[in-house]
């Protein structure tokens, strides 16, 4: 009986959340101007690098304060690198162009491949400002997660 309840109690549910989609007269979602395309996508790319900054800040902090060696920063540094290169950008503007110089200063390393990167470098630290600039004039808050040490 309980089971039939329940039964009859999910076909009514779903029948209520399939019709509340469908309301006579309701007006489609605008399209998407370019102006909006062009801030979302450097809005992607601004957020994107939080995650390349969150993982160097880590590692940095894992090394001053002694919970890592010099080689586990470089292992960290080498992945962010990768997923640096992932960052989209739209290939066009000041916040494509200073992401494009960042990926020159630090291109991606290959997996498995050692060695060091320019991050942490005068370079890197001046691409890095650069970039921080254009996202602040875009609107797009900057930002990293630390989590290593408490």
């Amino acid at each position: 009986m309980i089971r039939r309840q329940m039964s009859l109690v999910s076909l009514a549910l779903a029948g209520v959340l399939a019709l509340s989609g469908c309301v006579a007269g309701a007006e489609p979602a605008p399209a998407e101007t370019p102006a909006d395309a062009e801030s979302a996508t450097d809005t992607a790319t601004c957020t994107g690098f939080n995650d390349v900054a969150t993982i160097t800040a880590n590692a940095d902090a894992g090394l001053r304060d002694g919970r890592m060696a010099t080689q586990e920063q470089q292992g960290w540094y080498r992945l962010a690198t990768r997923v640096l290169d992932g960052v989209p950008t739209r290939g066009e503007g000041e916040v494509s162009d200073a992401t494009a110089a960042l990926k020159r200063v630090a291109p991606a390393v290959d997996l498995g491949a050692m060695g060091t990167t320019a991050i942490g470098s005068a370079e890197w630290d001046s691409a890095v400002q650069e970039l921080s600039d254009v996202c602040a004039a875009a609107g797009v808050e900057m930002a990293i997660e630390m989590y290593t040490g408490g």
